[in-house]
């Protein structure tokens, strides 16, 4: 099913024979169980990787892939922003045989999911699939993205994917997806200001070769048509009642509507009758919490929140 590049790392099989790379963090004594993290668009898997070290210091194996037309899963950085047909399922089908992968290895441990922007969205329709797999799923930097704005963001895809197919780079999809969230930055002194506090941390985004890349009319077209079934009822009551779920977001961060559209996630779950549903909206935060001027503070949110609900799980509960 998978070949071994090295300790860190290894290809995996997707279900149509595309080779997904994937990364290993396992310098644990005694694991308590395993993170499987699902990166947001247009970045990659590596830059997980002090938070993943942090997690392997709290007992916990850490894997990331870099989805389809990311990272070193896309053949060549002029393949970044191609996800392929059908490319938003293919991914999430990508996570599952990780997921299997990961439950082959380590049978005994539980298995919670850490899924940020792009990712967390790929996390919510997992959990409708996959849900009763694993022991619990943090969103970060989420959001509930529904209505005008998703049937009007796949209807211009669909007519772009039409008129110069699916490779296109659209630029018109990016100005409208993202061109708006610097607004309520002073002196941003970065297209990616929205990112972070740290400048640092957004000059090195600016600096990483795989990420920040103008994206695909395919991309876009797929991911909105993910998002059209993500809040269906008869999809949500889908997942397990007994699911915990975390969701996380800087109060600042654009994509879920400086809180608005996280409340809004909340308040869907909440509806669908789930049991352990928490909401954490961080002061001033932005988009990548995990690379605030918090972070250390969001770090600890997590693992303690982790802790908590592996703990039940182990414990028979």
């Amino acid at each position: 099913m998978s070949k071994k590049d090295s300790n860190e790392s290894f290809l995996i099989k997707g279900s149509d024979g595309t080779d997904v790379f994937v990364y290993c963090w396992e310098e644990v004594s005694e694991p308590k169980g395993v993170v499987q993290i699902f990166h947001g668009m247009a970045e990659h898997a590596k830059r997980y990787e002090n938070f993943a070290k942090h997690l392997n210091r709290q007992g916990y194996i850490v894997f990331a892939d870099d989805h389809r037309g990311h990272g070193k899963t896309a053949e060549s950085i002029e393949e970044l922003g191609y996800i392929g047909e059908d490319g938003f399922n293919q991914i999430v089908e990508d996570e599952h045989a990780i997921m299997e992968e990961i439950r082959s290895k380590h049978p005994q441990l539980p298995i919670v999911i850490f899924g940020h922007s792009f990712g967390s969205f790929l996390a919510q329709e997992f959990i409708i699939r996959y849900g009763k797999d694993v022991a619990g799923v943090v969103l970060c930097g989420s959001a509930a993205r529904t209505g005008i704005e998703v049937s009007l963001g796949k209807k211009v895809a669909s007519i772009e994917k039409y008129l110069f197919g699916e490779r296109n780079q659209s630029r018109l999809l990016d100005y409208l997806s993202f061109s708006r969230y610097n607004k309520r930055i002073k002196d941003s002194q970065s297209k990616f200001a929205w990112l972070s506090r740290n400048r640092d941390e957004v000059r090195k985004y600016e600096d990483d070769p795989y990420c920040g890349t103008l994206f695909t009319s395919g991309f876009f077209y797929y991911f909105f048509e993910g998002l059209s079934q993500l809040y269906v009822k008869e999809r949500l009551a889908k997942i397990p009642k007994d699911l915990p779920i975390f969701i996380i977001a800087g109060d600042r961060d654009p994509v879920g509507n400086y809180g608005r559209l996280v409340k809004k996630l909340s308040k869907f779950y909440k509806v669908a009758k789930l049991q352990d549903v928490q909401c954490k909206l961080y002061q001033d935060g932005r988009h990548e919490l995990l690379n605030e001027t918090n972070k250390e503070e969001v770090y600890e949110d997590v693992v303690s929140w982790v802790n908590e609900r592996v703990s039940v799980v182990s414990n028979g509960h």
